[in-house]
């Protein structure tokens, strides 16, 4: 079976490419503060003047780096996005599943997608508020979401032989939403908090493995 497909990532915004070394410098505090404030759930209530001060740089040079804070709000969106395509196209490489089971897959994607979702629950809520209020984001949304399914269901197509779902084409295509959902819908309102991160994906796990079978 061939490789999937590359994902093609869909820029949102361009990034600024400073030249000096200290604008780079600047840039790059930019991106971890601002990250730091979603994660904290401070990004929309701070001003520009104190971003800039957290991330020890200029008003002028937040301004003429960024122009605005959407800017930088898209720029962090989009930064995950793609920090998220790279660690699909790894997970989803077909030639390292060619002698594994399909619970090692679907465990390793779950892992992954914990993961995610507990180191960057601040970018990931921000991604999710916006997509409920921007259609043209929303789009995006789907379109990765769209990309990075297809990827998967790839891996667990190559594992065929031990789905047993009535229809398992179809629930190929349905486990990767539904573990993603479940995950935003925690990252939302913390509805899973009661486990720790190895308990919530053992369930996960779980739920993947019994619907597939």
């Amino acid at each position: 079976m061939p490789e999937p497909v590359a994902i093609a990532f869909p820029h949102m915004v361009n990034p600024p490419e400073p030249t000096q070394a200290r604008s780079k410098q600047a840039f790059e505090r930019l991106l971890q503060v601002g990250e730091q404030l979603l994660a904290e759930n401070r990004f929309d209530e701070i001003g520009v003047a104190d971003l800039a001060k957290l991330a020890e740089t200029s008003v002028g040079t937040f301004y003429r780096l960024l122009k605005d804070k959407d800017t930088l709000s898209r720029l962090l969106l989009q930064r995950f996005f793609s920090d998220m395509v790279t660690q699909v196209e790894a997970l989803t490489a077909l030639h390292q599943w060619q002698e594994r089971s399909l619970e090692d897959f679907i465990r390793a994607m779950v892992a992954m997608f914990v993961a995610v979702n507990h180191g960057r629950r601040g970018v990931l809520r921000a991604l999710i508020t916006r997509s409920s209020q921007d259609a043209q984001f929303r789009d995006r949304v789907h379109q990765i979401n769209h990309l990075i399914s297809q990827r998967t269901v790839a891996v667990l197509a190559s594992k065929s032989a031990s789905i047993t779902h009535p229809n398992p084409t179809q629930a190929m295509m349905v486990v990767p939403p539904v573990l993603l959902g479940i995950l935003n819908q925690h990252t939302l309102t913390g509805s899973l908090s009661f486990l720790s991160a190895a308990a919530l994906e053992d369930e996960l796990v779980r739920i993947a493995l019994n619907y597939l079978r």
